[in-house]
């Protein structure tokens, strides 16, 4: 079934500016950016995370500082994060929702300070891949990273979430074999991803698209694997900076072999 877009006027992007003036009647200013709102920011490479290290280095106080959208995961591999509206809400493995305390570890997550530069208008998407085939084609430069927030009713959505992990922790490939998979139907809610550009390592993240579904009534969520929608309001974040924390976790040692096929298998057993 093909998907049909519609462009929908520009919005006007945020600016995150400090105006400081100094000494008595001084007639010059200087402008300073606070924070890049065009960067991407990542609390550790993936590779950490597909090595096994589940031990947050940084906590969700950390994550709320860095921006007010994406996507991570909790101490233990707890579940999945959402960060929507600057609030981070937790997909436990069960697939409740949940508000998790600030001190709580993230080992993993990326996020940005979203503004909504472009917004189109999706109809009859049959499935998530003809979602991201057609939104692949609104990139306008495919050698940067995009911030996407999706709303919209849908008549079904297929989420996955996973159990806290005991120690040894498993690596990622392993330990995503046993997540849970749910099913809702006629929900209605937001999608928060990204997309990382083809030519990006797996030990750095994972090129392509990576979703978070949160309905609108905080019941449940999860990370995406299929939907279907009639309507869709996608709004686009071009965002051609990263910043990632390479504090070395302690512990667990790296993968220094097979890197991308085991980015694979981790992320085939997610999808």
């Amino acid at each position: 079934m093909t998907v049909r877009l519609f462009q929908c006027p520009p919005v006007a992007a945020l600016t995150g500016c400090l105006l400081i003036a100094f000494g008595n009647g001084c007639r010059t200013s200087t402008t300073t950016l606070v924070q890049d709102r065009d960067t991407l920011t990542q609390l550790a490479p993936f590779l950490y995370v597909l090595s096994g290290n589940y031990d947050g280095l940084l906590t969700v106080s950390d994550f709320k500082s860095a921006g007010s959208f994406g996507i991570g995961t909790f101490d233990g591999l707890d579940g999945e994060a959402v960060l929507l509206d600057g609030i981070v809400y937790q997909v436990k493995g069960d697939g409740t929702v949940h508000v998790p305390d600030d001190t709580v570890g993230m080992p993993f997550g990326a996020c940005t300070l979203f503004d909504a530069d472009r917004q189109h208008v999706m109809r009859h998407v049959s499935s998530f891949t003809a979602f991201t085939q057609a939104l692949e084609t609104l990139f306008e430069d495919r050698h940067i990273f995009y911030a996407v927030r999706v709303h919209g009713d849908f008549k079904s959505m297929r989420v996955r979430s996973c159990d806290r992990q005991g120690k040894p922790y498993r690596p990622l490939a392993e330990a995503t074999r046993d997540q849970h998979e749910y099913t809702y139907t006629n929900t209605r809610g937001t999608l928060v991803g990204f997309w990382t550009p083809p030519f990006v390592p797996g030990s750095i993240g994972v090129p392509g698209f990576h979703f978070h579904y949160l309905a609108d009534d905080r019941t449940h969520g999860g990370h995406v694997l299929d939907f279907e929608s009639e309507k869709l309001t996608v709004v686009i974040d071009p965002t051609p900076r990263i910043t990632i924390n390479f504090t070395t976790p302690g512990g667990v040692p790296l993968v220094e072999h097979d890197i991308e096929r085991q980015v694979h298998d981790a992320e085939r057993s997610r999808r």
